[in-house]
């Protein structure tokens, strides 16, 4: 009923019988757990999973950060951070060291972490490339225009 009523535009996106149909977070989170499974299949074969491949990522690319300036770029809890990088840290991917006036941890990548980088690279680029075939360029560049000015947008309110 609820999707009958969504195609009939237009329609009040508050009204109590679409809550689940119109509903921002629901819908987003439905769409990233879809995604993230994708993509945690296509990663099985590194031993990574996508939240500690885009860590590694993020730390190959842009050097050393402390875990507060990752945690705020992935806007990501901190303790689901905190998560992500034990394992990381336990096999020896990234080092962190504590520093400055309140012992921040600033987190690197290893050669070890950059060689783990390499091997699940190619298993991202292939789910990378799927979704964009199956979405078409367009549509996809659209999704990720409008999944930043959302992020933006959301954190200005």
């Amino acid at each position: 009923m609820a999707e009958e009523l969504l195609r009939n535009e237009p329609h009040d996106a508050l009204a109590p019988e679409l809550t689940t149909a119109s509903c921002t977070c629901a819908n987003l989170r439905r769409t990233t757990r879809v995604v993230t499974m994708f993509y945690e299949d296509a990663l099985k074969p590194s031993g990574l999973t996508p939240g500690q491949f885009t860590i590694l990522a993020v730390l190959l690319h842009r050097g050393g950060r402390r875990q507060s300036e990752i945690s705020e770029l992935l806007a990501m809890e901190r303790t689901t951070l905190i998560r992500n990088l034990r394992p990381l840290e336990a096999r020896g991917l990234i080092v962190g060291t504590a520093s400055g006036p309140r012992h921040a941890k600033t987190l690197e990548i290893t050669s070890d972490g950059k060689a783990a980088h390499e091997i699940a690279l190619p298993h991202w680029q292939s789910a990378q490339s799927k979704i964009i075939e199956t979405l078409g360029t367009s549509r996809w560049s659209s999704l990720m225009r409008d999944l930043a000015t959302t992020a933006e947008s959301v954190q200005s309110v």
